[in-house]
């Protein structure tokens, strides 16, 4: 679980890095706390647990840890980085199908390793990127912070913590490198979307610290003084012309894993690399190295872009040791949960035991409340008792008095529901006013896919009216309209068990209050749509896309469209213009085939009725559900009246 408060510990090879970090928002944080404490130096490595330890030591001496949870980083090195891809589909049983994977990509058994898992979109279906570190190194830095009370609720890979930086401060869209130079190695990190690839290049700021020693036959100490201000030296040409085999070195690296990532990815291009610690800050460095290798341009990372910095923190120190610092930020990044990757390495048996002790004060609480109960109720099953016998009698009188009103109270509460019915319907007659306008604009300003109006020129498709009712052709009080009315009557879609009023049952007609379902208000609303196409081989597929696009509009529920084989017949004459432009004024107007005129081009039109069963989702008198099933379409289209 995110907390709104975090520190990142880094655990270097020469330091340790940690920054206290708070959420100040839903997607921004800033940074209260940091501070860098050097690993004292040894002779090897046999003696590195008791001189880190002595560090940790003077770090949580320096600052107040608390119970704030801590997130810490284990280097690339020890890390076990393995890719595979799954199958389309896996998505259901992805932990089980990666658990089988894991047994087979890492050389270890499991239950000497600490493994997790990150996915990632994979064109071939399910991309994984496994990450395993064996369990004595994760035991000894857990018993570390152990030791100086830490409240460890996280550890995961330093490249994983490059990766969260990066895409928070930047938001990268395109392959991107992440180099950072360290004191005993560099880490090299790929990260594509979610994907990510990494190695240690063991090439970094100690190997050209121990040139610069055995170049000018000095101490390591005074060489590392000499390589953190050659930009003061005098002997600045000279020093870079010393080191210069080192970075050539480091740049032959850089880009041989270039090559051999590209090769995996299937020619996937690097679009920006971003440079991370303090060697890259080093004079000509950074152009030399962008030299050496061209794949992509170069960015030294200078400062905090989205991450914000307290007013309490030393700006010139905080500049000054910034480069180091990426993975801390990282780690708090995601402790706040603002990071994109969560890989957590945490053993699984410190997260069942913090869950257990999330638990021991409420079941504590609880037993003691069981127990609180059942003395209270001991108590009162006494008097409960005689209070028993009391109240058996009262109820034995009650249950006379119910009997003795049942048969009242049925009388009293009979036909209610039924003229609650009537009653509902008689109140939803209103809510029809204004129904005409909107079914109007919306079908009127119906589209076609390439976003053009359908009804118009363009598809020789007219609307010349639209009716709406829930009252059936013939029933009392219905609309008169043109001649085509009587063939409309003899339609399938509105006469006869198959029409768009059978969606409801006869109510019962024996109670005069129960209207006839000719007058009934809670009837599908039903909307008649007339209009003209121009006959020709496109009528019937116009009319064919018309019914389509109506049945794809969420307020229509059915459609029935008939179509006459003939229609009316126009003669559309051209337009003339006088010498100033204007349009000349003429007696010849487009007419029917009633006034023949042999001057003009004849549009021969036929006529069509669309039937629509309206049932708009957002109306609050939408049909409930369906109570009888949806008639089946008409074999042939009904003969309707051509016009002339």
């Amino acid at each position: 679980m995110a907390a709104n408060t975090v520190w990142g510990l880094d655990i270097g090879n020469s330091a340790i890095k940690v920054v206290k970090m708070t959420r100040v928002g839903p997607t921004e944080c800033m940074i209260v706390e940091f501070d860098i404490v050097d690993i004292p130096l040894g002779e090897d490595d046999k003696d590195r647990g008791s001189r880190l330890q002595q560090a940790m030591n003077t770090l949580t001496t320096n600052h107040k840890f608390g119970n704030d949870q801590v997130y810490v980083s284990v280097a690339g090195n020890v890390c076990l980085h393995r890719e595979f891809q799954l199958p389309p589909g896996s998505e259901e049983k992805l932990a089980d199908l990666v658990t089988y994977e894991a047994k087979q990509q890492i050389p270890f058994p499991l239950d000497q390793v600490e493994w997790g898992f990150e996915r990632y979109e994979d064109p071939n279906g399910v991309g994984v990127a496994l990450i395993a570190v064996r369990k004595n190194d994760i035991q000894d830095l857990m018993n570390m912070c152990k030791n100086c009370k830490l409240n460890v609720r996280g550890i995961t890979a330093a490249p994983m913590s490059l990766f969260n930086f990066i895409h928070f401060e930047f938001r990268p869209e395109n392959t991107t490198l992440i180099l950072d130079a360290g004191a005993k190695g560099t880490d090299f990190v790929v990260m594509n979307k979610r994907q990510v690839y990494f190695r240690t290049i063991q090439i970094a700021g100690r190997e050209i610290t121990r040139v610069l020693e055995n170049k000018f036959k000095v101490s390591y100490d005074k060489a590392e003084d000499l390589k953190k201000n050659i930009s003061k030296s005098p002997q600045l040409a000279k020093i870079l012309a010393v080191i210069e085999p080192t970075l050539r070195q480091l740049g032959a690296e850089v880009q041989r894993t270039i090559g051999f990532y590209k090769s995996k990815a299937r020619g996937q291009r690097i679009g920006q690399c971003y440079l991370l610690g303090h060697t890259f800050r080093l004079p000509k460095m950074a152009e030399y190295l962008q030299t050496q290798v061209r794949e992509a341009p170069f960015a030294l990372v200078e400062g905090l872009q989205r991450v914000k910095l307290a007013e309490s923190i030393n700006a010139d120190v905080w500049n000054s040791e910034f480069p180091t610092m990426a993975v801390a930020i990282g780690l708090g990044l995601q402790g706040l949960g603002l990071s994109e990757l969560t890989l957590n390495l945490i053993p699984q048996e410190v997260r069942d035991t913090e869950a257990t002790n999330k638990w021991k004060p409420w079941a504590a609480a609880s037993a003691a409340l069981i127990g609180l109960t059942l003395f209270y109720s001991l108590s009162q099953a006494q008097s409960a008792n005689a209070a028993y016998e009391k109240k058996v009698k009262e109820l034995s009188e009650v249950e006379a008095l119910a009997k003795k009103y049942e048969k009242e109270e049925k009388d009293a509460i009979a036909g209610l529901p039924e003229r609650k019915i009537v009653a509902t319907r008689w109140s939803r007659i209103a809510h029809d006013r204004g129904k005409l306008n909107q079914v109007f604009n919306t079908l009127a300003a119906l589209r076609s896919s390439d976003g053009k109006a359908f009804f118009g020129q363009e598809n020789k498709i007219f609307l010349t009216g639209l009716r709406l009712s829930r009252m059936p052709l013939g029933a009392p009080g219905e609309l008169q309209f043109g001649q085509e009315r009587e063939a409309l009557k003899q339609a399938d879609a509105l006469n006869g068990p198959r029409s768009l009023y059978a969606v409801l049952n006869k109510p019962n007609t024996e109670d005069p209050l129960l209207q006839p379902i000719e007058q009934r208000p809670d009837v599908p609303l039903v909307a008649i749509l007339t209009g003209e196409v121009e006959s020709g081989p496109n009528a019937i597929k116009t009319v064919s896309a018309l019914e389509e696009l109506l049945k794809k509009m969420p307020e229509i529920k059915e459609v029935r469209i008939d179509r006459a084989e003939s229609g009316p017949v126009y003669i559309e004459h051209p337009a003339e213009y006088d010498w100033d432009g204007k349009m000349k004024t003429s007696d010849k107007a487009a007419t029917t085939i009633a006034t023949p005129d042999t001057t003009g081009k004849k549009l021969q039109y036929s006529t069509f009725s669309a039937v629509l069963r309206w049932n708009d989702p957002n109306d609050p008198d939408a049909e409930p559900s369906e109570k009888s099933a949806v008639a089946a379409p008409a074999k042939g289209p009904s003969k309707t009246p051509a016009k002339h």
